[in-house]
């Protein structure tokens, strides 16, 4: 996103953010290639770093992978309520998505994304050891290539409920906030 100009035009905003998250599925490098998810069960709130896999500008969606045996999966099924912050330090631009998230698990789907993963993503569906177990030493966790779909691999489609877009500038924050219940039509609030 070009931080010098179109910080005026809130619609122009909503355009760019689909745009960042447009590069961070096509860059590696890019800031916005990663997210921080926050997940939370009845007692307290999680955070932590996924990859970008996908975005639906139409369906208002984020896509991302995970095991289904992940601690994310339990929160998510006691509390649909997500929250994905984007942050890039060159753009000083930060984006926080919020919305419902959704599980798919050993469908057509998931099939269908399965076989157009590189070999060393399917790799880390096929761990001996559950994420998050406690484990004597880290090379105990062990991992195979294969092509078979894992039953441990499921996709998270982020229902989007609303986008805050905020530029962190010296000479003046800039904050927007789009809405699914005003069908995304910007509105600019105070930084």
């Amino acid at each position: 996103m070009n931080t010098s100009k179109n910080h005026d035009n809130i619609d122009e905003i909503y355009k760019k953010i689909w745009d960042c998250l447009k590069l961070g599925i096509k860059e590696s490098e890019s800031d916005y290639h990663t997210f921080s998810l926050a997940t939370s069960d009845e007692k307290l709130s999680y955070n932590r770093t996924v990859v970008l896999r996908d975005y639906d500008i139409e369906k208002h969606t984020i896509i991302f992978h995970t095991n289904n045996l992940s601690n994310k999966i339990k929160q998510i099924r006691i509390n649909r309520n997500v929250s994905a912050l984007f942050y890039s330090k060159d753009d000083k631009i930060q984006i926080r998505f919020t919305g419902h998230a959704s599980i798919n698990n050993q469908d057509e789907y998931c099939d269908e994304r399965w076989n157009k993963m590189h070999d060393q993503s399917k790799k880390c569906y096929y761990q001996n050891i559950k994420p998050g177990a406690y484990v004597d030493h880290p090379r105990l966790v062990k991992t195979e290539k294969t092509d078979l779909l894992s039953k441990d691999f499921s996709i998270i489609t982020i229902n989007i409920n609303s986008i805050d877009w905020l530029f962190l500038s010296s000479s003046g924050h800039i904050r927007a906030e789009y809405l699914r219940s005003n069908k995304f039509a910007g509105k600019w609030i105070a930084p």
